[in-house]
């Protein structure tokens, strides 16, 4: 055998093994990693190989899993820990659990990359430590650990020219090349993107072919040699109180604190003590932490990479700013002034760019068994931290919008150390109006806002325009045109009447107005579900073209505009006619106006001082301060033009849509609606009796869609939009009126129904 045939007989078998992985791994393999017993182990195993996978994160974020970034704090994980509480208490969200020993910002950014359609809207909780922000900054080895080939060209591949794309590539290219894999291939497209240059196409298709080989490996290894903590936290739960008490949970955890650091002097875990801190070690740590400085570090510029894709992707972050034992850094030297200019610069970071929900536990590191061993937090500390959790998991997810500021790029203030204590903590409420207020900024409100939360004022402001021309700003107390929100309250003008023995719900239609089509099949209940199975023809205007009267108006629809279908009967199908023919039937058998009465329901009783008739004389709506509406017109240079509205028509639409209010006064009505003090309790419950869970329109009844915890009417005509969410006792509401067009009414409309929930909650 010559030398060529011996060395094909030893190298030949390696070449086709070689070949046949390839191909093995160029093949779109697909495994079941999604099964829920393998996702919970994975979001509390805490492993790197989970921490570099991808496809098990896209699955659980893309469900009920919520990404709890940080690092080796989140392995404490003692009876309070956030996966603990969660799962004891069933809760309707699970922490995915990344981070370990040294995993920092710049880690963290490159993890995102994997997960960046998943993040989006999503909700998370970035625990960012002081002691990260070393003259260092991350350690290459620690980010070796974590850093995986798939995050790389998953960035590359979505990477556009930026000052933070730039600052990645150079932050790379500084790494040592083990701790990052590299390869010429790899280095050479980072110095491209260094430099502000595309990708060649060339240059891409290698990425695309080398992140289907990357995307099999994980599909094949990912869920391997994944730590196994979910027994651990099934018997640390055991110690909780079955049923979620602040009081009690601070008992358990204070107990549990006594009891595993009770053989040393500074509130450590004893295991803890005992392995890391024997007397020799104690005796070269006292005083070791003197010259320690964090706030100078290139750990800022990387904590911008994690705001900006967090930026990017509209996440709703909650930061927590970890404090650490003070009995520690007494016994070590660790400048508590120097911790606090840090916690300063890192809160202006955040504040100034729009991350306003931080929990800033810093000052803390002294309250009883709150850390768990020299800088982690345990115990009291993780109940802390649930105190801002909870509150963020009950939001409504909403996009929200940051202002990003490339200066945090720089050298300039990775380096600066002269920063002011002027950034303070929001509180909860400071958060929760913020959130509501960007929720709706989204949307391109503008308009009237008012908030109620458990019977006060929670959130009140305007930012629009009563006269957009004249500049004249709205006023708290501006009132709108309120459009079908009214049915609401001709509904309950009806069953006043009901309750006086006037009419029955059952009662046919016939019996008012025989000469609709089908009258007899119809009932006064189908008027008020929009069940009738009558229909305004395709652009009729309802009403005569000049206003005579009420009655008139309704004969003439009845002989021009409506028609009844068999098709739409017994359906719900949207049409103001039935409340027009509701408010025809109220002055049949009152023998008085529909304005008359409701003055005499509303108006009077409650005293509502800005509430109107949009046919009322302009000093009345001056009065009531009454303001215009806006359209947009495409092509000119004034994009917003008044909208001029016909009183006619609006007289066509009595009952359902002509009446002005402000904000204050719709609250009031709808509250005294809801608790009784217009018609009895009994009343309200068959009025409003169509309740489900959908949001299809099938639990429309007496003006309202009935939700199991709320009830919402919307307005839309003329120029204005109104969106009103309320809970069934009145006590939280959100009202909003808008004369100015806004981004999209149904979108908007569900975001109130969102906004409702959280508030509530």
């Amino acid at each position: 055998m010559n030398s060529k045939s011996r060395l094909l007989h030893i190298f030949g078998p390696l070449i086709c093994a070689f070949v046949l992985l390839e191909l093995v791994l160029l093949y779109p393999w697909t495994t079941d990693i999604k099964s829920e017993q393998l996702l919970y182990k994975a979001s509390v195993s805490c492993s790197k190989n989970i921490f570099k996978g991808q496809e098990i994160k896209q699955a659980a974020f893309s469900k009920e899993y919520v990404p709890f970034y940080g690092s080796s704090e989140l392995l404490r994980m003692d009876c309070c820990h956030p996966s603990v509480l969660a799962y004891k208490y069933k809760r309707d969200y699970k922490p995915f659990l990344l981070g370990g020993p040294g995993s920092q910002s710049l880690t963290q950014f490159f993890n995102m990359q994997e997960t960046v359609q998943q993040l989006q809207n999503k909700k998370a909780v970035y625990i960012i430590s002081p002691q990260w922000f070393t003259k260092q900054g991350q350690n290459p080895n620690a980010f070796g650990l974590y850093f995986s080939q798939l995050q790389l060209v998953n960035w590359l591949l979505s990477a556009k020219d930026s000052i933070a794309t730039r600052y990645v590539a150079r932050r790379l290219l500084s790494m040592p090349k083990l701790a990052i894999n590299s390869n010429v291939i790899t280095n050479y497209a980072l110095m491209m993107i260094a430099a502000g240059k595309k990708l060649t196409p060339e240059q891409l298709l290698w990425f695309r072919i080398r992140r289907r080989m990357l995307l099999n490996e994980d599909n094949f290894f990912t869920s391997m040699f994944c730590d196994d903590n979910v027994d651990h936290i099934k018997k640390v739960s055991e110690k909780l109180p079955d049923k979620y008490d602040p009081d009690k949970l601070h008992e358990v955890a204070t107990l549990e604190g006594k009891l595993n650091t009770n053989n040393n002097p500074f509130g450590i875990a004893n295991q803890f003590y005992t392995k890391r801190l024997n007397n020799a070690n104690l005796q070269r740590l006292k005083g070791a932490q003197k010259a320690f400085n964090y706030t100078k570090s290139p750990e800022y510029s990387d904590l911008q990479l994690v705001l900006s894709e967090f930026a990017k992707e509209h996440v709703n972050v909650l930061f927590v700013i970890p404090p650490v034992n003070k009995k520690w850094s007494d016994y070590t030297g660790l400048s508590s002034k120097m911790y606090q200019k840090t916690v300063a610069k890192i809160k202006q970071q955040l504040i100034s760019q729009g991350f306003y929900n931080i929990a800033d536990l810093s000052r803390d590191g002294g309250k009883p068994y709150f850390m768990e061993d020299t800088i982690h937090l345990g115990w009291n500390g993780w109940l802390e931290v649930d105190k801002y959790v909870r509150p963020l998991m009950k939001q409504c997810n909403i996009p929200i919008s940051y202002n990003l500021k490339n200066y945090y790029f720089s050298k300039t203030w990775a380096n600066k150390v002269n920063i002011k204590h002027t950034t303070k903590q929001l509180t909860p409420k400071k958060q929760a109006q913020l959130h509501i207020k960007q929720a709706l900024d989204n949307a391109k409100v503008r308009g009237n806002v008012l908030v109620i939360k458990n019977n006060k004022t929670f959130l009140n402001y305007q930012n629009s325009y009563a006269d957009y021309d004249m500049k004249k700003e709205t006023l708290p107390n501006s009132s709108y045109l309120i459009n079908s929100t009214q049915k609401v309250m001709t509904a309950v003008m009806l069953m006043k009447q009901v309750e006086k023995g006037r009419l029955s719900l059952s009662d046919k239609l016939s019996k008012f107005y025989p000469q609709v089509p089908s009258a007899d099949k119809i009932s006064i209940s189908q008027l008020l579900s929009m069940t009738s199975g009558l229909a305004t023809r395709p652009r009729a205007i309802l009403g005569t073209s000049t206003f005579k009267s009420n009655q008139a108006g309704i004969r003439y629809d009845i002989r021009k505009n409506i028609i009844f279908s068999p098709k739409l009967y017994n359906k719900r199908y949207y049409d103001s006619f039935n409340y027009v023919l509701i408010s025809g039937i109220l002055e049949k058998i009152t023998h008085k106006t529909y304005e008359q009465l409701f003055t005499a329901t509303f108006i009077k009783p409650l005293a509502l001082k800005h509430t109107a008739f949009a046919w009322s004389k302009p000093a009345k709506m001056l009065e009531i301060g009454a303001v215009n509406s806006y359209q947009s017109l495409d092509n000119v240079s004034n994009p917003l033009v008044k909208v001029n509205i016909d009183i006619n028509q609006l007289h066509g639409l009595v009952g359902a849509g002509n009446i002005y209010m402000s904000n204050a006064d719709l609250y009031k009505t709808i509250r005294y609606i809801l608790q009784g003090k217009i018609i009895s309790n009994q009343s309200i419950k068959e009025l409003f009796n169509k309740v489900n869970n959908k949001n299809d329109g099938s639990n429309y009844m007496g003006g309202f869609y009935n939700f199991v915890s709320f009830k919402s009417c919307n307005g839309y005509g003329y120029g204005f939009s109104n969106f009103v969410r309320i809970s069934k006792d009145g006590s939280n509401a959100i009202i909003v009126q808008t004369n100015m067009p806004i981004k999209g009414f149904f979108a908007l409309r569900a975001t109130m129904n969102k906004l409702i929930l959280g508030l509530s909650n």
